[in-house]
Formats: C-alpha cells, sequence, structure tokens
C-alpha cells in the first residue's frame, strides 16, 4: 500500500525556506546598509575567518593579536569556520545563522508529534490531527520575535545553540541516545553558559530514560553515556568560565573573572557571591526578577505559544541558568529579547508548550465525551496557538507586517563601497571605521579606525565619514590630517569615503570626496543668497534614532564668510532641543559653508538623534552673529519656496518639518495638518474633543477648539492641542492649567505656539509634565482660558445659555495612568526615553 503524503511536512518546509529568505534578506540589507559594526559582526567573523586560514580564534582586541577567548569560550567556531571555504564571504555567516535558526522549527515538529501520539488513548488513531497541532507549533516558532530578533543583530554564537537544542529533545523522546551526545557536546561547545544546558539536558534524559523503567545493558549504557555528557558539560563550563576566559581576558579587561559576571552586581561583587545570593537573598532576587519589564519579558516568551509552555514548566526548569541570567542581569538587553541573548531560550518554551499541548489533549480526551471530537479538540488548540503566535508576531515581528519591522535602506552610498574595497589587496592589514570594519574582516589584521596606525600595522585605511564612526567628525577630520602629515597618501576618495595607504603620494583630498555634501547646482534656483530645497528624514525606528537632512541651493548673493544655514529642532511645545551648532555635523566639519560658492547644492545630515515623541524642524540663513537674532536673519521668504510652511511673527524663522511617533514608534509626517490648521493634534486615539467661546471684545466670539488625552501616564507630558478658528485679540494670550482638585500640578500660558511662534497661530500644541508621583487613577482636570497680558484680566466663557459661566473653560479630565515602562530603546539609551510611545 501506498504510504500517504504527509503535506504537513510539505507546508512545514516551505515555511522554513520563506523564513530563510525573508531573514536572510533582511540581515544582508542590515549589512550592506551598514548596520553592522566591528562589534559584534567583525570581531566575531575576523575570528571564525581567522579559524579557517589555521590560526582558531584569533582577531584583533584593540590595536594587537588577540584572541576571542578574551570574552567568550566558543569552541563551535572551529567546525563552522568550514562554510568560508564554501563562500568566503562574512554573509556566510549571516546566512548559516538564520538557516540553523530556521532549521530548528524541524525537529520541535516531530517531537510534537511523537509527544502527541504516545499520548493518545489506546484506540484511538488520527496521526493528520496530531500532526496539524505540530505545525502550529512549529509555525509559532518561527513567528516568534526573539529569534527574528537574534538573527538580526549581526552575528553571534548563542542562537546557533537554537537547534541543538531541539535536535537533543527530540533524540530524548526518540530514545536515539547517541544523536543525544553528539547534539548535547555541540551545544557545549556553543558558548560557556551553553554547557549548562547541555548539562541540564543530561538530566532530563536521565530523568526520562529512568522513567520509562526497565533495566538492560542498553538502558544501562545509555545511562552511562548521558552521566558522562553531564559531568563533560559540568567540566568544560567550569574550565572555560574560570580557568581560560579570565587567563586570556586579564590583558584586555584587568579582571580576574569573566567581565559578564560585573553585570549582576546587586546580588555580589564574585561569582560565588551572585550564587550564594541565589539562596540567602531571596527577597532581592524577587525584587528584581519582578520588576515590570522583566515580567513582561517573561510574558513575550510565553505567549507565541499561546502559553502551553505553563503546562510543560518542568522544561523550563532546565533552561533556568540562562533564563535567570537574562531576568537578573542589569544589562537591559538581556531580558527585553530583542538581541540574541534570549535565542536559546525559545527552544525549551516551544519545547515545553509541546508538551503542554501534548497532556491538555491527553487529560481532555479522557473525557469520554470529548473523545468522539479529537479532531476537533486538537484543531481547536492548534487555532490557539498559532492565534496566539500570530497575534505576537503583529506586536513585535521583525519580518514583513510584523510590529517591529524595520528595514534597512540601501542607498548608492552604500552601493559604493564595493568600489573601495575592491582596491585593497586580498590580506593587506588594514585600519577601517566601525561600519566598515566588517566588510574588511577577512584578513589576519584589521583594525577599528583610528587603531592601528603605528608603524609595522596597518598599510591601509578605508574611512567613511558619513556612517558609525564611533568617533567624533572633528576627531576623524584631526586624524586624517595627521596621517596625511606622516606617511600616508590617498589612493582613492568619494562621497565622503576616503581610501589611504602608507606611502601614497597624493596629499591633497580629491574634490569627489565632497560629493556627500556638494553636487553642481544652478545659483539662479536660489530665492537669495542661501535657499532650502528640501528636509527629509532617516529614522532607525527600531532605534529612535533619526537624522535629518537638509539641503541648500547656493545663490549668486552668497557671501561665504557671513551666510550661513541654520536648524533649530524643537518639542512641540517649543523647547529647543538641538540647533545646528550643537551637531557638528560631518558635512559642515569637512566642508565647511566658508568654502561654498554660488551654485553648489549642499546636503547637511545630522548625527544619529534621540528627539521627543513629537517635533519640529526650523530653518532660517543667518547673516549675523547671533542665529537667534531676527536682525541677523533673512526673511524666509528668500529661504523657504512653500508659503504653507508657518513662518515666526518677524518672518525670519520658517518650520519646514513637523514629525510625531504613533504607537508603534513609526515617525508620522504632521506638518501638512498644521499647514491646514488641522484639528486632529496632537495625533493620537483615545483623544477627547470640545468646542469653547470665549467673549472677546467687543463682544465678538472667540472659539476654541481644544483636544486632549483621556490618561496619560504619570511623569509624562500631557499632549493638548488647542485651536484659535477666529484668531486671538491683540494684547490677550492663552493659559492651560492641569489641577489636581483645586490646585494647579502644571500649567503652561503664552503666545500660541506648535514648535514655532508663529504669525498665524491656528494650531497651539501645549505639553505639561505631570509630577510623577500621582497615584495611577487620580483625576486630573484641564482648564484654559485667555488674560490681558497688561493687567491679568481674563476673557469670559459664554455658556449653552449666551451668558458668562467663568471666566475659564473646562476642557476636561486626564487619567493618570500606570508609570510607563521603558522599552528597550529607553533601557539602553535613556536620551530616547522621551520619544518612546504612549500605550
Amino acid at each position: 500500500m501506498a504510504k500517504r503524503f504527509d503535506w504537513h511536512r510539505l507546508i512545514l518546509a516551505c515555511l522554513i525556506v520563506l523564513y530563510v529568505g525573508v531573514f536572510a534578506r533582511l540581515a544582508f540589507d542590515l549589512h550592506a546598509g551598514m548596520r553592522t559594526h566591528k562589534s559584534d559582526l567583525g570581531q566575531m567573523d575576523q575570528a571564525i575567518w581567522n579559524t579557517s586560514r589555521g590560526r582558531p580564534l584569533e582577531s584583533i582586541q584593540d590595536d594587537y593579536l588577540s584572541t576571542r577567548l578574551t570574552d567568550h569560550a566558543e569552541p563551535i567556531f572551529i567546525p563552522l569556520s568550514l562554510v568560508f571555504w564554501l563562500w568566503d564571504d562574512v554573509r556566510a555567516l549571516l546566512l548559516l545563522q538564520v538557516v540553523l535558526v530556521a532549521l530548528g522549527a524541524w525537529p520541535l515538529y516531530e517531537l510534537a508529534v511523537r509527544l502527541l501520539a504516545d499520548r493518545a488513548p489506546p484506540g484511538v488513531t488520527g496521526a493528520g490531527d496530531e500532526r496539524t497541532l505540530a505545525l502550529a507549533l512549529a509555525a509559532a516558532y518561527l513567528l516568534a520575535p526573539q529569534l527574528q530578533s537574534a538573527v538580526l543583530t549581526e552575528f553571534h554564537a548563542i542562537p546557533l545553540a537554537v537547534p541543538l537544542i531541539l535536535w537533543a529533545f527530540w533524540a530524548i523522546a526518540a530514545g536515539y541516545w547517541w544523536q543525544f551526545g553528539i547534539a548535547a557536546l555541540l551545544l557545549a561547545g556553543v558558548k560557556e553558559e551553553a554547557a549548562l544546558l547541555a548539562a541540564g539536558l543530561g538530566l532530563w534524559a536521565l530523568w526520562r530514560l529512568f522513567r520509562a523503567g526497565g533495566a538492560n545493558r542498553e538502558r544501562l549504557g545509555a545511562a552511562l553515556g548521558i552521566t558522562a555528557v553531564v559531568i563533560a558539560s559540568v567540566a568544560w563550563f567550569y574550565v572555560a568560565t574560570f580557568l581560560i576566559i579570565p587567563s586570556y581576558g586579564a590583558r584586555v579587561h584587568h579582571v580576574v573573572e569573566s567581565t559578564y559576571f560585573q553585570r549582576y552586581g546587586a546580588l555580589g561583587n564574585s561569582s560565588l557571591d551572585i550564587f550564594v545570593s541565589l539562596f540567602t537573598r531571596p527577597g532581592l532576587v524577587w525584587q528584581i526578577a519582578s520588576e515590570p519589564a522583566r515580567a513582561r519579558y517573561l510574558w513575550g516568551l510565553l505567549a507565541p505559544f499561546g502559553l502551553m509552555s505553563i503546562l510543560g514548566a518542568d522544561v523550563l526548569l532546565f533552561s533556568l541558568p540562562v533564563l535567570m541570567a537574562n531576568l537578573l542581569s542589569a544589562y537591559a538587553a538581556q531580558y527585553y529579547g530583542e538581541f540574541h541573548y534570549s535565542a536559546p531560550l525559545v527552544p525549551y518554551f516551544g519545547v515545553a508548550a509541546a508538551y503542554g499541548a501534548a497532556r491538555l489533549v491527553a487529560v481532555t480526551l479522557h473525557w469520554a465525551r470529548l473523545r468522539s471530537r479529537r479532531r476537533l479538540v486538537i484543531t481547536l488548540l492548534a487555532v490557539w496557538i498559532l492565534g496566539w503566535g500570530l497575534a505576537t508576531y503583529v506586536v513585535a515581528g521583525r519580518g514583513p507586517l510584523g510590529g517591529r519591522y524595520d528595514p534597512t535602506p540601501i542607498t548608492a552610498h552604500h552601493r559604493l563601497l564595493d568600489r573601495f574595497l575592491a582596491q585593497i589587496p586580498a590580506g593587506a592589514p588594514v585600519s577601517a571605521t566601525a561600519a566598515v570594519h566588517p566588510h574588511l574582516s577577512h584578513r589576519r589584521y584589521v583594525y577599528q579606525f583610528p587603531l592601528g596606525l603605528k608603524p609595522g600595522q596597518a598599510e591601509w585605511a578605508l574611512i567613511d565619514v558619513t556612517t558609525a564612526t564611533d568617533m567624533a567628525p572633528g576627531a576623524v577630520r584631526d586624524q586624517v590630517e595627521q596621517m596625511l602629515a606622516e606617511d600616508w597618501g590617498i589612493v582613492d576618495a568619494a562621497d565622503g569615503y576616503l581610501l589611504l595607504h602608507r606611502g601614497a603620494s597624493a596629499k591633497t583630498i580629491p574634490p569627489a570626496f565632497y560629493d556627500f555634501v556638494r553636487v553642481p547646482g544652478d545659483a539662479a534656483n536660489a530665492r537669495g543668497p542661501l535657499s532650502l530645497v528640501d528636509l527629509q528624514v532617516d529614522d532607525w525606528q527600531t532605534w529612535r534614532q533619526t537624522q535629518v537632512q537638509t539641503r541648500w541651493q547656493v545663490g549668486a548673493n552668497f557671501v561665504p564668510e557671513n551666510v550661513r544655514p541654520w536648524l533649530e529642532l524643537r518639542s512641540a511645545a517649543g523647547k529647543l532641543v538641538y540647533t545646528l551648532a550643537d551637531l557638528a555635523p560631518p558635512a559642515l566639519v569637512w566642508y565647511p559653508s566658508t568654502q561654498w560658492r554660488p551654485g553648489d547644492l549642499i546636503t547637511i545630515t545630522t548625527p544619529p538623534l534621540a528627539l521627543p515623541r513629537a517635533w519640529g524642524a526650523a530653518v532660517a540663513v543667518v547673516h549675523g552673529r547671533n542665529p537667534f537674532e531676527p536682525n541677523d536673519r533673512v526673511p524666509s521668504d528668500d529661504v523657504v519656496s512653500s508659503p504653507a510652511y508657518p513662518r515666526s511673527p518677524d518672518g525670519t524663522l520658517a518650520l519646514a518639518g513637523a514629525y510625531a511617533r504613533d504607537r508603534r514608534g513609526r515617525l508620522q509626517d504632521i506638518l501638512p495638518g498644521l499647514e491646514m490648521g488641522s484639528a486632529s493634534l496632537p495625533p493620537g486615539d483615545g483623544m477627547t474633543e470640545t468646542l469653547q467661546t470665549f467673549q472677546g471684545p467687543g463682544g465678538l466670539p472667540v472659539r476654541l477648539r481644544a483636544r486632549l488625552p483621556r490618561q496619560a501616564p504619570a511623569g509624562q507630558p500631557v499632549d493638548i492641542g488647542l485651536q484659535w478658528p477666529d484668531g486671538i485679540p491683540e494684547g490677550y494670550v492663552p493659559f492651560i492649567h492641569l489641577r489636581l482638585g483645586n490646585d494647579t500640578i502644571a500649567q503652561a500660558d503664552g503666545p500660541p505656539q506648535t514648535f514655532i511662534v508663529t504669525a498665524k497661530p491656528m494650531n497651539d500644541w501645549r505639553q505639561l509634565v505631570t509630577p510623577t508621583g500621582l497615584t495611577p487613577g487620580a483625576q486630573l482636570r484641564v482648564v484654559a482660558g485667555l488674560y490681558r497680558q497688561s493687567d491679568g484680566q481674563r476673557l469670559d466663557l459664554t455658556g449653552a445659555d449666551g451668558q458668562p459661566a467663568g471666566n475659564e473653560a473646562q476642557l476636561g479630565e486626564v487619567t493618570i495612568a500606570s508609570p510607563l515602562v521603558p522599552d528597550q530603546t529607553c533601557a539602553l539609551d535613556p536620551a530616547a526615553c522621551a520619544s518612546q510611545p504612549l500605550p
């Protein structure tokens, strides 16, 4: 009889191929878009490539030859290095990482099928139903955001543990003890902490072996072999963590233990203190582990599998070495789930879900009434798990349609890099800036610029002044000037790239280098001495890092010594966040305005910035000493072409861009709404809107439209939008108060403004910061009105009956919500907390 075609495995294979295609492409784009760096892709790649050339784990630390063993013990890199004999490219590591993680879905599927079949009631058949549920678990595994984040966080060893853990669990369930031994020993070689996972899997194997009952020579041999794996794994963990790494790391880190123990300082000053504290200070351990962000981390691990992992909690016990290390760490990247640290935990939660689902099905089908509806029970459970997996992906997935999808743009500048890489001889010692480093790491000597410039070290230097350098732009320029004053010369340069070679004769930077700043244009297109052509933003949503790019046309009457561009980045309430003078963009460092000439089209890009949730970009052209003095600025009509751009009352400052982040953190352009006098600002859901009317001088009505949120976390600004359709009577200014009972706890008085004070005040965006100590649930009243500046006299509010109804309008109430739990970006970069999306 012909074997029935297994369409479940075909679907799973298609899902794996799709996963590899999508996430390999995203990983390649991260690299091509120069969002990979020396730490960590470059240094990992160099160590593995050196291993493939007979120099095991050798790499450059700072400016000297060293080894990966200063930080971690990763013998898995030795067999892994063979991949470079198939494809001698750093992308081979990125591809291999994605492929191995994706393949983990297969043993999880096979394990789930076996568990469900083993627990089927006697006489019950229906393998297709079991495979449907197993397929749902495998799909949930592929949808898990933690794994997607791991393969998009450059390259690390620990994601390689994922398929090995799942292979080991499957081999234990199937009783294939030799396969278990191979998987466990390979797992122990992934990284030092993975050895504890291998030992834990050995204990699980012993438990399953003895639980099966019986005694024979084969079972005894398996038990001895498994015990040997446990002993070897524990011994390797000790040797790697307490002997090898400290001995190699002492020169680099100047400590007697692995530096990673310093992440647990609250629990003690040494590894022994930390271990003892786990048992002697349970209150402190619970206090740390139960913090909201860490509790959310646990929820994030349970959610992709529909909470089924709870029913297999015995499996999760064996993940405790890594789970506790992540939960108790002071380093936020370990307990937010968007780095590689969580990758080895996903297999445990997936296996626990498989055991939990099998147990739930078995218990449910012991009820005679449900036994006949086995297919329905299993199908509903599969839909439940897949539904949770999809929902988790929609919220936090890193692929298309995922809540954290953030593809990397590839520009002509990025593609130009290949021209410079091709000119550097293979194997030549080179010093490269941080984002260029991993593109050159297939050589024995590669340093991160400005290291490696001493005689006898790098012979070549490749510098990209427009991407990550881990240096101030001025420091990069100074270093290049020093090199050119010594024995270095220029081989090639274009669009911000500089290729230097020791001994080259050319000392003058060629004009093509400045193409990232200047391209030819037509001075006749300028409205004045310097005109704004456009303003664009490049936003890295994952980290909420924004670069603001302005392009300027230099006019015929431009005076280099006197005229210069000006940029102000302001919060919605008008607070000055940055100016062009604060930022020192590479364009102005390398090609200052004193070198500009009529006809030049100049592009100025800021460094990556952490900006508020809502911010605006105001531009001007300065022709005097003080850029804040209107008399020292050119009229905006000579600077910007669009008459719709809001202007300051003096007509010398124009709002050329305005942006706000939505609830997913995406940057939205809101300038068109400001230009039209939109009544839907501030943007957001769950807003209260009201219309009030005051009696102005001479009895003329003064209408006020207001928009405010229904709730706001304590300590966060409350964004309140006001609109004055009839304008504001001369001599009057608005006031807006936030009150708790009869006490005013925050207020914002003054002329209307949205990012800047404008000549035609249509929108008025106020931000009132609530005190941090307010109790969740507290009700704050928002009141507003108009008062005369000369004597403080307020205008009367017109009631529904047309009669005066006091001198202030009750706009609504704002309920204080629970404090905002910092997200990963905020936890790692406090400057980014101001842009964290509100729930």
